[in-house]
């Protein structure tokens, strides 16, 4: 190595110096140049190493004659680029064509002005996967056909080490890699890409700007060059709007997803006739990514995306008057709702009840829609930045072991305050709060209800003679670990005489269950990569292994219940066993359209977890579905089918 030989060189001369002087200052001076000049040199060639690693664009490559990447690399070498069709050959002597393994290593240097968002693009025939910063990025290790994969992601300034691995099985033999830096998205119109497939796969064939996205093309091409059917397009641009709730609101033939930040809003990715779909969301008044995402198979084509804002926060509930295959999901509930469990009657209660001849009867009001300004800490002393601060419609949450949002919000150990302003009439009122654990509900600024403790879910209540007019309402609530749930709600109370005789039975709940092994249960897919398994409600479930995205031949489900019309709560029962996904995505069709509920089954074991509650039209259009689709790295977690159950309301 050349910097050895200078290093050599620069010992051979001190100690030349030190034969050829006789005195001890001499010698020190001598010793004192020649080992700065030494020192000098190996920091000199450490910085050209440096560089040169820096600036190096080559891939450190090594091949298996195995599919595992185990042993001894048969060849080691370096590949100028990542571009290999090998057909039915073979890599390189020592390796046949099929069932090897390689894995190349590289760094990219970024620059100032090269930071941003890029996109890095994998075509392969069979397995590989793909790391940036030792993070997994694409995860595709399956024998497959040549398929193209895609991750964006954001590089800073400086060095990141790109991985590859690959192997190859049998039949023909390829992968490519490369990146791109994205454009910075338009903030006043659309990008539009155009594929000449339906799945977005390969080069977009044509890009073109576009000032609203409200295309009825019929059973035209899109635009020049362009295929009439089995086309895609994915628009995309930077959308700042004022803080607030949004309803976005699509029509599309046929499949769409609507992207907003990182939320998949709407996901229909299917071959349909024109159909409406809405979902209501938060925006913080910052900029925020959009991307559409639409597939045209055959037939009329058509795609449209509005939004608007809405002036105040919608109720829990869906509109039963909504346009059919619209979605109503209140933004201030949580993701997934947790297992429902009653709580227990009044245990301490702030304030007494009167007590007389006569009984105090709660007379519900109607109550109108309410803001509440929520914020939550990853603590439970309400202390330091808040995680999460946003508008919500009420406050009434079972989170069970669950997380008010997930990968926010601590599953224990956080805590919340919610704010509000309400008006009443004169009157006497009743505040019910039920919690836990620990609770504080203040008044115009004075504290009415204080359970800030660890307790189970506990009932308190405070009666208040009010003269009318505004009220200022705080609540402030911790959870310390286990099960969690707070709710505070009020109530006028008026005076009613006992009555004499025995009060009516109440009437028996109507509830309907439709398990995974009824008539009311259907499933598709993939039949072989079906499981079943006797555990679960009554002894029986199904799971598949999870799908990334919308994959040819993805698994399903779907439970349609024989119910009159009216109000309903929902609930799935979540197993035990097969249930570890963190996204599962339940659609409800009644009355109202559609609704998404995702749920964390790894979070809920033998449960019946609630989806909320909706008025559903009596009809074929009352069902409930859910995909082995998850968004989650391929095939890493499971998801359950088991029983859902409607209870009349």
């Amino acid at each position: 190595m050349q910097s050895d030989n200078r290093i050599r060189v620069g010992v051979s001369r001190l100690f030349a110096c030190l034969r050829g002087r006789k005195d001890i200052g001499g010698r020190i001076a001598c010793c004192a140049v020649l080992l700065g000049l030494c020192a000098l040199s190996v920091i000199a060639l450490n910085s050209a190493d440096a560089l040169a690693h820096e600036s190096n664009t080559t891939w450190d490559a090594d091949n298996w004659h195995n599919m595992t990447l185990t042993g001894n690399a048969v060849i080691s070498r370096e590949d100028e680029t990542l571009d290999f069709d090998w057909g039915d050959g073979s890599p390189g002597t020592g390796i046949s064509g099929d069932r090897f393994s390689a894995r190349w290593e590289r760094h990219l240097d970024i620059s100032a002005d090269e930071a941003g968002n890029y996109i890095f693009t994998v075509e392969v025939d069979d397995g590989v996967r793909l790391w940036v910063d030792d993070v997994l990025q694409i995860d595709s290790w399956i024998e497959q056909a040549k398929a193209s994969y895609e991750a964006k992601l954001h590089l800073s300034e400086g060095q990141h080490l790109i991985r590859v691995e690959y192997y190859e099985l049998a039949g023909a033999a390829s992968i490519s890699v490369s990146w791109e830096r994205e454009p910075d998205l338009p903030t006043t119109y659309w990008r539009g890409e155009y594929y000449n497939n339906s799945s977005l796969t390969g080069t977009a064939h044509a890009t073109r700007d576009e000032a609203r996205l409200d295309f009825d093309w019929g059973y035209e091409s899109p635009l020049t060059g362009i295929n009439q059917d089995g086309f895609s397009v994915r628009w995309s641009r930077s959308l700042q709007l004022p803080a607030g709730d949004y309803r976005f609101t699509v029509t599309v033939d046929d499949g769409v997803r609507l992207i907003v930040g990182d939320r998949t809003l709407i996901d229909f990715w299917q071959v349909q006739t024109a159909t409406t779909y809405s979902q209501i969301t938060y925006l913080d008044g910052s900029a925020v990514t959009v991307r559409m995402e639409y597939f045209e198979e055959t037939g009329q084509a058509q795609a449209r995306l509005t939004w608007s804002r809405l002036e105040t926060s919608p109720t829990s509930t869906p509109d039963p008057a909504s346009t059919p295959g619209s979605t109503t999901i209140p933004p201030a509930s949580p993701t997934p709702p947790a297992t429902y469990t009653p709580a227990p009657t009044a245990t301490p209660a702030t304030s007494a009840i009167p007590t007389s001849t006569q009984t105090i009867t709660p007379t519900p009001t109607s109550t109108p829609v309410i803001v509440w300004q929520a914020l939550y800490w990853n603590n439970r002393t309400l202390t330091g930045t808040p995680v999460l601060a946003r508008q919500e419609s009420a406050v009434d949450y079972n989170w069970g072991t669950g997380s008010p949002e997930a990968q926010t919000i601590n599953a224990d150990s956080f805590s919340a305050r919610w704010t509000a302003q309400i008006s009443l009439e004169a009157g006497t009122y009743r505040f019910d709060v039920v919690s836990d654990d620990g609770v504080r509900l203040f008044i115009d600024g004075v504290k009415q209800i204080d359970g800030w403790s660890d307790h189970p879910a506990t009932t308190y209540q405070y009666t208040l003679q009010h003269d009318g007019g505004s009220l200022s309402l705080i609540l402030e609530y911790y959870e310390h670990e286990e099960a969690a749930q707070v709710k505070l709600s009020w109530a006028a109370v008026s005076a009613v005489a006992t009555p004499e005789a025995s009060p009516s039975p109440a009437p028996t709940p109507i509830t309907v269950v439709v398990d995974d092994q009824d008539s009311g249960f259907q499933r598709g897919g993939l039949a072989t990569t079906w499981q079943e398994e006797t555990v679960g409600h009554s002894d029986h479930l199904f799971w598949t292994n999870n799908n990334d995205k919308t994959r040819t031949g993805y698994n399903w489900g779907r439970w349609s219940p024989d119910l009159e019309a009216a109000s309903y709560k929902v609930f799935v029962y979540i197993p035990s066993n097969h249930a570890t996904t963190g996204n599962a995505r339940y659609w409800i069709s009644h009355s109202g359209g559609f609704t998404l509920r995702e749920v964390d089954q790894s979070q809920h074991s033998d449960q019946w977890v609630s989806l909320g509650t909706y008025t559903f039209s009596g009809t074929d259009e009352d069902y409930i579905s859910l995909s082995d689709v998850t968004y989650e790295t391929y095939l890493s977690t499971k998801v359950a089918w088991d029983a859902m159950k409607w209870e009349k309301q």
